[in-house]
């Protein structure tokens, strides 16, 4: 009861506060104000005095919902069926909602806009209650929605693969020289290296061991046992103060200390034993300085714990030492393994910068790390002993992670290179193996792409396949390795040779007598080659500015599959289009989805997926995703919080969601762009993501591995919109991330989150593949689900998925009843005595409701009784009702066999006096208790 009272009085404070407090006439809204808009447009809005919340509303207008699943073109042709079998009973009608996901989008997309053409629900009934031939005629043209022209030679099919190459470079031409910059910063290391002598000798020291103290005294205060009590100040201790304070200075020093090194390598032998000694010395004094001045600062604020600093002092000294010591001795050993004798010392010059890059700085890390295990194991315990290991756990994991990956990228781009590619007589074989190498690229990104087709199938718990994801993993690490070897040899052959061509412009050949063209001159000749490096750095980061500038939405196969889409779909129900003769193509086919409101009953929901793989949400580690929709009045997702929301409306508990008007959204695709000003995005482009199946970011099946092949080979139909919770009004418009390179390093990595200006949405099967999760928010009566996804041994993942999560999230309890769908080999083998109907029924249980709402299952059966035509095709396919969601090309046979089989199935789940739906419920119970009964 507490709660339902709670809930009514945050209704009252936040739906209905006056409009200047909660901005309802404003762009943003929370879950309750979008919500609350629905109900006024299903029910009229409120009459003053009115203060009824919009729950209560929902169930005094059990309200109802028609769900059409994911599952490209096969779930768009069987849903085709079902609705015109909905239509011929005059049921389109009684549906406030059409909840769309993928390839139900696909056919819930063409009747919208077929309803805009008739001007009517009941006009597109009265039509589609007949034949349908002559409605589909148009569509049957585009079974093969991507290439309607078939054949190797078409002009389709060679334009689809212009566009691909076209795209792909475009996408080469931001990615490359972001890439670049990792061998091209390891080259210019190495020859900062080499180019240091005796008189760098101490700088780098200096500049190392300040870097060290401020780590050392940012980790002694920083500890939890060493922090202030009050809880309102610990807030300074985030992750983002720790990797600026503790991570990146350590990793400073980790690099600068090898400048000190090599300096040494250039005195005379034999090096002072004194001389080395200094390294671990200075260590030792900084990190008693550090700790000293962390207990001075401790003192200072009055800050309890001092006396830990005073218990700890022996354990820190000797651990400092231990540390001091093994960096002087290995110094030691370094300088005299590479030196040897006089001859040997000769040799080793040569390859001195190159062991110190790969070597030195994450052997310091770890050196440095054996001091804390030290420290640790000997400090006398506080009462936040546990936390306090836990706490330098983390950060020394985060050190190691950082050496282990200098390490794995120095050997790409430098070792490997070096062995693989730089001998002189095996250079051009191995540029081919090379090339052969990264031929796995594009492998791993088909077989990636084949994979979401599988995954339900191949595991009950969502998870793809492990042998299928060691193979791509496999295939992803022989890539990345390929790769930034081939980059760094390019690289380090393009700076030796534009090294020779500038000093040929200083000095020609013959006048300097075969030396070096900067020694010849006066001039260090690393000197030189670091001048190139940043030089090449320059034009680098000018060409990342030019084409990061260049829409990263429009130029992926984003833009390719929502023109053939729209086409196929969107254009087939229109009576009259003005298409470009050559391409088939108009830019009238599209509606904008704001403008699809009108009509009180069908009201569109798009699902989209919103993808957070970079996990800020550990609950969630599982879905990596959450919900995101798009509706005429609002987009956006109930799991966001807009800040500047927050101030104003009162906190009761969890996000309040973030929500933007439909018409001022993603739908302008530069500034300058007025046409589309104030309209909103156009309903392909919602669609196209909704059924954006492939891409690097993908719900519960990512993998940052995967989605690095996935971006570079531009298999990408996801989109970046801005985040209706981060971003600013002007940014909120455009169809496209403010920053396409920071876009692009995100999708590389497999990193997307909520936090950013842009988020990263893709399929909405990648969280929901039924669209039945916000049909359950919205506290729907009456859900009719036609589940279209390939399901052959009919383990009802995607049901069993929406229910756990609606349930988890508290949004509302289903129970089915018992469910007479079957598989194929079943039915075939039983016959009638299965007792399939190809539907179930489930009760749906609100919180706070009295009445219990209903839920209704269908599913593509192959029934003992289906028309001959059905079965003739599914005599040449053994996985028909189920074929492959990878195959988007259907046959003429194909379409209408699915077609035909939603349009049976639904058709023959009606009674002979059924005139409602409401009635049905009531109907299909008994039928089914009748077929349990028979069977």
């Amino acid at each position: 009861m507490s709660t339902g009272i709670a809930d009514a009085e945050a209704e009252l404070l936040t739906h209905h506060l006056p409009a200047v407090m909660t901005g309802r006439d404003a762009w943003f809204l929370d879950t309750r104000q979008a919500l609350g808009e629905e109900m006024d447009h299903f029910c009229g809005p409120l009459q003053p005095g009115d203060h009824t919340p919009w729950q209560a509303r929902a169930d005094q207008a059990r309200l109802a919902a028609l769900c059409l699943s994911g599952g490209g073109i096969r779930s768009a042709t069987f849903c085709l069926g079902a609705l015109q079998a909905l239509a011929s009973r005059r049921m389109l009608g009684e549906f406030h909602y059409l909840s769309t996901v993928s390839g139900g989008g696909f056919a819930g997309g063409w009747l919208q806009t077929f309803i805009r053409q008739c001007g009517s629900v009941a006009e597109a009934e009265r039509q589609l209650g007949g034949s349908g031939n002559e409605i589909f005629a148009k569509l049957r043209r585009y079974t093969n929605y991507l290439t309607p022209e078939v054949g190797i030679l078409s002009r389709d099919t060679w334009a689809g693969i212009i566009l691909y190459i076209r795209n792909t470079i475009l996408n080469w031409l931001i990615i490359f020289p972001l890439l670049l910059f990792v061998p091209l910063a390891l080259l210019a290391y190495r020859t900062a290296l080499e180019a240091a002598s005796r008189s760098t000798l101490w700088l780098p020291l200096l500049l190392g061991s300040g870097a060290l103290f401020v780590a050392t005294f940012s980790a002694c205060i920083l500890l939890p046992s060493h922090r202030p009590r009050n809880g309102a100040v610990t807030a300074y201790a985030s992750p983002t103060r720790i990797a600026a304070c503790i991570i990146a200075p350590t990793c400073l020093w980790a690099l600068a200390l090898p400048f000190t090194l090599r300096a040494l390598f250039e005195q005379p032998l034999p090096v002072s034993g004194l001389s080395l000694c200094r390294l671990g010395l200075a260590y030792f004094a900084v990190q008693v300085a550090a700790y000293l001045g962390g207990l001075l600062w401790q003192t200072s604020k009055g800050h309890p714990g001092l006396w830990l600093y005073e218990r700890n002092v022996g354990p820190w000294l000797a651990s400092s030492l231990v540390s001091a010591v093994l960096i002087s001795l290995g110094a030691e050993s370094i300088i005299g393994w590479l030196a040897g004798d006089a001859a040997g010392f000769d040799a080793g010059r040569a390859q001195v910068s190159q062991f110190l890059t790969v070597a030195a700085p994450p052997a310091l890390i770890v050196i440095h790390l054996l001091q804390s295990v030290i420290f640790i194991g000997f400090r006398k315990s506080a009462e936040c002993a546990d936390l306090d290991r836990e706490w330098v756990a983390r950060v020394d994991g985060q050190l190691l992670l950082a050496a282990m990956g200098w390490t794995g990228l120095c050997l790409c781009c430098l070792i490997v290179s070096a062995v693989a590619l730089g001998r002189d007589d095996a250079q051009l074989p191995a540029v081919f193996s090379a090339l052969g190498a990264l031929a796995t690229g594009p492998a791993a990104a088909f077989l990636g792409k084949q994979v979401f087709s599988r995954a339900q199938s191949l595991s009950a718990k969502g998870r793809m396949d492990d042998l299928v994801m060691l193979g791509l993993s496999a295939m992803a690490a022989v890539f990345g390795i390929s790769l930034f070897a081939l980059m760094g040899w390019c690289l380090g052959r393009f700076l030796g040779n534009a090294h020779d061509w500038w000093g040929d412009c200083l000095m020609p050949r013959w006048a300097r007598g075969g030396a070096d063209p900067g020694a010849a001159c006066g001039i260090n000749p690393y000197g030189m080659i670091l001048i190139l490096d940043l030089a090449l750095a320059a034009i680098l980061a000018g060409a990342v500015w030019l084409f990061g500038r260049v829409n990263v939405n429009r130029f992926s196969m984003h833009g390719v599959y929502r023109n053939r889409l729209t086409r196929g779909f969107l254009g087939s129900a229109r009576t009259r289009r003005d298409a470009d003769p050559f391409t088939d193509f108009d830019e009238g086919d599209s509606p904008r989805i704001a403008d699809l409101g009108s009509e009180k009953r069908l009201l569109p929901v798009v699902n989209m997926t919103l993808n957070l793989t970079d996990l800020l949400h550990t609950e969630w580690a599982e879905r990596k995703a959450a919900s995101f929709t798009a509706t005429p009045f609002v987009c956006g997702s109930a799991v966001l919080d807009r800040a500047d929301m927050a101030r104003d409306l009162p906190h009761t508990g969890g996000p309040r969601g973030a929500y933007i008007r439909t018409s001022q959204y993603a739908g302008m695709e530069t500034r300058g762009d007025r046409v589309s000003a104030g309209r909103g995005p156009l309903l392909g482009g919602l669609l196209t993501i909704s059924g954006a199946a492939v891409s690097p970011n993908w719900g519960y099946h990512s993998s940052r591995l995967i989605a690095f092949l996935m971006t570079l080979f531009n298999v990408r139909l996801g989109a970046w919109l801005p985040n209706p919770a981060v971003a600013r009004r002007d940014d909120l418009k455009l169809a496209k991330p403010a920053n396409s390179v920071l876009a692009l390093l995100s999708e590389l990595g497999g990193r997307s989150t909520d936090v950013r200006q842009a988020i990263y949405l893709s399929d909405g099967g990648h969280f929901d593949n039924l669209g039945v999760y916000e049909m359950l928010r919205r506290r729907c009566a009456r859900i009719v689900v036609i589940d279209a996804g390939q399901d052959e041994r009919c383990t009802f993942f995607d049901l069993g998925n929406a229910i756990r999560k609606a349930e988890v999230d508290g949004l509302a309890k289903v129970q089915m009843g018992e469910m007479r769908i079957l598989s194929r080999s079943a039915i075939e083998r039983e016959g009638k005595r299965a007792g399939a109907l190809g539907y179930a029924r489930g009760t749906i249980s609100y919180p706070g409701a009295r009445d219990a709402g209903s839920l209704i299952y269908i599913k593509p059966s192959f029934l003992d009784d289906i028309p001959a035509e059905v079965r003739a095709y599914g005599a040449t396919s053994p996985t028909f009702p189920h074929e492959s969601t990878a195959n988007q090309w259907f046959s003429e046979s194909q379409f209408e066999s699915y077609r035909a089989l939603g349009f049976y199935q639904v058709s023959k789940m009606f009674g002979s006096q059924l005139t409602s739906l409401s009635e049905w419920s009531v109907y299909l119970d008994s039928e089914i208790g009748r077929r349990s009964s028979e069977t």
